[in-house]
């Protein structure tokens, strides 16, 4: 009866928690701290800043601009959010590109894509899931906040924003040229793990989820993904969906690597996470590693189940369009 009430207890977890990220997605709840900066003297009457403004040097020039967020009423999400930037003297000099939906996160942080540059850009987190996050890079472009996109030459699209399922984004330069990589990371899923069969959480689901007056639809995924992921027994290892160079050009964007290159990068990650592994193995060690393995070598179902989680968390929202001919 114990395992019974703790496994219940878990499930009920999970529900609230899912229910918490929905009322995030359609209800104002951001809260945010302003980050000072030393290198702005405005006049407080007419300055720009607000509670929610953040201080980045999108150009490099060592003086900071200010970027403001605030909360409006959204097209594809109940809340969204909108941006203007300023420059030091207070004149506005960008607002947010059209149709770029972001939503309210407190989880966003000011890098460097170029180590050999001064620029700096926001990465901004937004949770969409439990454990599942997408992320948008922004910088000032043509009097834009302009969202950073990923061209897949292979296949002629553009992508944004990125995701991870699995732990943080990976943003790190790993050939050494000075430019960063992000590594999307996304649950393996294997075909051949246990499911979690139980008549008894099927309806206490059910029954939490109707009582918010949410729909069928979403219960049944919800459920789905309960079973599928089995407490953690059915999430497998982490997988490296995609990997993404920038490029500091004229219009800064990412580049998805072809497969060559996604392997340059991948293989020796696998590579040191499997000897990492087989060390702690051999040592008997209780710390167990996290392995890594390839997409590619994922079963159609399992990338038919990831494509269907991240359809799911985050309601449909597209993240790939054709590139015009």
């Amino acid at each position: 009866m114990g395992f019974i009430k703790n496994k219940k207890f878990i499930i009920f977890s999970l529900i609230l928690l899912l229910l918490l990220i929905v009322s995030f997605l359609t209800l104002s709840v951001n809260k945010t701290d302003v980050l000072d900066s030393e290198d702005l003297v405005l006049d407080e009457k007419t300055s720009p800043r607000t509670e929610n403004s953040i201080f980045i040097d999108f150009d490099g020039d060592g003086t900071k601009e200010i970027l403001n967020f605030t909360e409006v009423e959204g097209e594809v999400f109940a809340r969204e959010v909108n941006m203007e930037a300023f420059d030091s003297n207070g004149n506005k000099i960008a607002e947010l590109l059209d149709r770029t939906h972001l939503y309210p996160t407190s989880l966003y942080k000011i890098v460097k894509l170029n180590e050999n540059s001064n620029k700096e850009y926001l990465q901004w987190d937004m949770l969409v899931g439990p454990h599942q996050i997408e992320t948008t890079f922004l910088t000032l472009f043509e009097g834009k906040v302009y969202p950073l996109y990923s061209a897949d030459l292979e296949n002629n699209t553009i992508y944004t924003p990125f995701y991870t399922s699995r732990g943080e984004l990976t943003v790190a330069d790993f050939n050494g040229d000075g430019l960063v990589e992000v590594i999307e990371n996304v649950d393996e899923y294997p075909v051949n793990a246990p499911r979690l069969e139980d008549p008894d959480i099927d309806s206490m689901i059910s029954e939490q989820f109707s009582a918010q007056g949410l729909d069928s639809e979403l219960i049944e995924g919800f459920t789905e993904i309960v079973k599928r992921e089995n407490y953690g027994k059915g999430r497998g290892r982490k997988t490296i969906l995609a990997i993404h160079s920038f490029v500091d050009g004229e219009e800064p964007h990412f580049r998805r690597l072809p497969s060559d290159e996604y392997e340059e990068i991948a293989g020796r990650l696998i590579a040191a996470s499997q000897e990492v592994e087989k060390k702690a193995k051999d040592s008997n060690s209780d710390w167990e590693s996290e392995s890594l393995v390839r997409y590619s070598d994922l079963d159609q179902d399992s990338k038919d189940f990831n494509d269907f989680v991240r359809y799911f968390w985050t309601r449909g929202r597209p993240y790939v369009i054709e590139l015009p001919e």
